[in-house]
């Protein structure tokens, strides 16, 4: 079985057929229905919830949107925490209630003190439930994470986090096997192929279930536009032979930013909705950009109004058109020719 194959069987056996009888529903109508700029909840809503359950985190990567919220002062930071509260609350919206698959990320969710309520109670509703983190607490959480029924645990390792995983993760592993990603950088594969095999390696060894790549987008404090890897990039495709020639089977592989030729096929501004526990609404997973203005604010406003805010629409418009240039936060975002699931 591929390792894209793979991500969805497992994925799919966490689902409860009878709870997760209307997301599936709702999932289904999204697959058989058109895509249109301006749509309603009364065709079909977002599939996909990804959840800021904090802006906090115990890393500070220049590259990640955390570093903007780390690096502002007076912040209170409890205001925009989760609690069981808040996200019943959320979910409690026709925008988030028929999500099928509930993502936590941008900051680091184990620093949530109520985090494994969230997950049973997610669970408990039907939902594949999914977690990105950096590792660092998981040793001594891995364990209330599989009684509350969390789906899938993805690790992202950084240099930072490095000596940290590499203690844990065996152990890790043996109670919950989770997924490890890698933030690829254009000097990397131009330079460090060696050394990521070597990564690859001792993830596979540690017993992971897969390793993904990202293709490195500028955000964050400190966005460097000259590590983006586009179909340009030779190194990349060597990589991934050699990498594919050492560990067949074992990476999920991104699509390098299209240069030329692409469709633009993103589905994420129809499958997706993020949102802050403040109730505002991100615009889309290839920025940290939220909505602003009217209509901006998941508490605040009629489902459908947030659903067709104006950026939204204006965004989906260019998407559609086919003569039409992509939206500008789309043209270094590798996702704009991934159709998506």
């Amino acid at each position: 079985m591929t390792s894209r194959l793979s991500y969805y069987y497992e994925m799919g056996r966490h689902v409860h057929p009878w709870r997760a009888a209307p997301r599936v529903w709702n999932y289904l109508k999204y697959r058989g229905l058109a895509r249109k700029a301006k749509t309603s909840l009364h065709r079909y809503a977002p599939q996909i919830a990804h959840v800021m359950a904090t802006r906090r985190c115990n890393l500070d990567c220049g590259y990640c949107n955390a570093g903007n919220f780390v690096s502002s002062k007076g912040t209170d930071w409890r205001e925009g925490e989760a609690t069981l509260g808040k996200i019943k609350r959320i979910f409690a919206s026709p925008l988030f209630a028929n999500c099928l698959l509930v993502d936590f990320g941008w900051g680091e969710p184990l620093l949530v003190d109520d985090f494994e309520s969230i997950v049973s109670y997610l669970a408990q509703r039907g939902s594949i439930v999914n977690i990105s983190t950096n590792g660092l607490l998981l040793a001594k959480r891995i364990a209330g994470l599989k009684r509350a029924g969390i789906s899938r645990i993805n690790v992202s390792l950084y240099d930072a986090n490095r000596q940290v995983i590499e203690r844990d993760i065996s152990q890790i592993n043996q109670i919950f096997p989770v997924h490890m990603s890698v933030v690829l950088l254009r000097s990397g594969v131009e330079r460090d192929q060696d050394e990521i095999i070597r990564t690859a390696r001792f993830v596979r060894e540690s017993g992971c279930r897969s390793l993904r790549f990202w293709i490195y987008r500028p955000m964050g404090v400190d966005p460097r536009p000259e590590e983006i890897i586009d179909d340009a990039v030779a190194a990349f495709i060597e990589f991934r032979r050699r990498m594919e020639e050492a560990l067949p089977g074992f990476c999920l592989w991104p699509t390098p930013v299209r240069t030329k030729g692409f469709k633009k096929l993103c589905p994420q501004l129809w499958q997706r909705i993020s949102c802050d526990v403040l109730g505002n609404v991100g615009i889309c997973c290839g920025t940290d950009m939220m909505l602003q203005g009217p209509n901006s604010n998941l508490f605040d406003s009629e489902p459908d109004s947030v659903y067709n805010h104006p950026t939204l629409v204006t965004m989906r418009e260019q998407l559609l058109e086919p003569g039409a240039d992509p939206p500008n936060i789309c043209k270094t975002c590798n996702l704009l020719g991934d159709p998506g699931w």
